[in-house]
């Protein structure tokens, strides 16, 4: 009781000191700052006050500093998100499977994280939240190196795959630290960063995403870039000068290539549980034992998708669906399938429709955006680790709505001005234009 109180005291300590700094700081300052603060807790996994994720209560706080971006009370983007989620969530009423309802509430509060960053963040806000993120990102692909060369502490996993065992990083298992370098190398590759900060991060967060092992967010990096490569090749202008100032991206590529011939030179095991994985990426053989639990999940996921009715078994079901494959009936301790995609049919069917509507359209209105691509990466890897409840998946959806409200309010100044006639001002930065995605 004593230890209960003393951790709300410090807590609430905490957080009065904080506020005071920022009732200190400038408007502007303490805006960017907060933005900055909020990409950091999205870049967190399952780090909760009071059972509230950190994420959220950074952006309730940096939404108490702000002022309304969108000229709309309610834009119909953020309108479109939270009613497509409340059709979802409102399954956990009379789904028959249900394992958790307040699942329910969970994605609600999500989707009003996002409606949230809709009304509020403009332009500058979103490439700060993007900045807190990568700064999140690369803080632990460099804590998940200093776990490999064992100088920081930590319980080596699957030694049988990886001779120097995967590393988690800050977070609690490999795969979300895969996933998560994968989103700081993005970010560390096509943000606006001086030269040498760009080939650090690039570096840190390249080598922690190949470190750890993670199969889905080696196939997510690779397929977000090669889909941002090709919709450059296919939007950009022809005849437009090539960009040549010195970005560092090439510089950083090549000392990733000196740096795993080294790796590989002095570690051979390194190499060889390297290429076998790499083998075993698109099969599964008889000694994969990781592989054959997701097919067999995916197995337990398609047969609840199957015999499901029209509006699913409800929100949690999906969690039902064991590490073996088999179907737990009783309470389970998960509330979340491994593919995303099929567990939003199981827990909802028909009536997942609308949130998966919202979620392509965002991209689809946004492609050559930054967040686009990261949004993207963590789709795909969540065919196999589901970041679907994790709020980066929530921000990234929101930066991208974010871009659509914000075409859409210019556009509609440029159609109020008319031919011949001045469009009005507006108090917030244009769309920043998209950064170069090759070096």
């Amino acid at each position: 009781m004593l230890e209960q109180v003393l951790t709300y005291a410090a807590v609430f300590i905490a957080v009065l000191f904080v506020m005071t700094v920022l009732l200190a700081m400038k408007p502007a300052a303490r805006g960017t700052f907060l933005a900055v603060l909020v990409g950091m807790g999205a870049g967190l996994i399952g780090v909760q006050i009071a059972q509230m994720h950190v994420f959220t209560i950074l952006l309730l706080i940096w939404v108490l500093f702000s002022k309304r971006a969108s000229r709309s009370i309610a834009p119909v983007e953020a309108v479109l998100t939270v009613v497509a989620a409340a059709i979802l969530a409102s399954t956990v009423l009379y789904g028959q499977l249900v394992n958790s309802p307040t699942l329910g509430l969970q994605l609600l509060a999500l989707a009003g994280c996002t409606a949230l960053i809709v009304v509020f963040a403009s332009p500058a806000d979103a490439k700060a939240m993007l900045y807190g993120l990568l700064i999140m990102t690369s803080a632990s692909s460099i804590f998940g190196l200093l776990q490999v060369v064992g100088i920081a502490p930590y319980d080596a996993w699957h030694l049988s795959i990886s001779a120097l065992g995967r590393p988690t990083g800050l977070y609690s298992e490999p795969d979300w630290l895969g996933m998560m370098a994968g989103v700081g190398l993005v970010l560390a590759w096509r943000l606006p960063l001086r030269r040498w900060v760009r080939v650090l991060l690039i570096l840190a967060n390249m080598s922690a995403w190949v470190l750890a092992f993670a199969r889905a967010a080696w196939v997510a990096v690779v397929a977000s870039a090669l889909l941002a490569v090709a919709i450059h090749l296919i939007t950009r202008k022809r005849g437009a000068p090539r960009r040549t100032e010195k970005s560092g991206r090439l510089l950083a590529t090549a000392l990733s290539g000196v740096v795993a011939v080294l790796a590989f030179s002095f570690i051979p095991s390194l190499h060889d549980n390297l290429v076998t994985r790499l083998s075993n990426t698109l099969r599964v053989a008889d000694n994969d034992v990781s592989a054959q639990a997701r097919v067999a999940q995916n197995d337990g996921l398609n047969y609840l998708a199957s015999t499901s009715p029209w509006y699913g078994w409800g929100l949690s079901t999906s969690g039902r669906v064991g590490v073996s494959g088999r179907l737990n009936y009783g309470e389970s301790r998960n509330n979340v399938g491994s593919n995303w995609l099929v567990s939003f049919w199981v827990d909802g069917g028909l009536l997942s429709i609308a949130l998966l509507l919202v979620f392509a359209v965002a991209i689809a209105l946004t492609l050559r955006t930054i967040q686009a691509q990261v949004f993207v990466l963590v789709l795909l890897a969540s065919f196999f680790s589901n970041a679907v409840f994790q709020p980066v998946t929530w921000l990234m959806l929101g930066l991208c709505l974010v871009v659509v409200r914000t075409r859409r309010e210019q556009l509609g100044d440029r159609q109020l001005a008319g031919p011949g006639r001045m469009a009005p001002t507006v108090d917030r930065p244009a769309i920043q234009p998209a950064q170069p995605i090759l070096g």
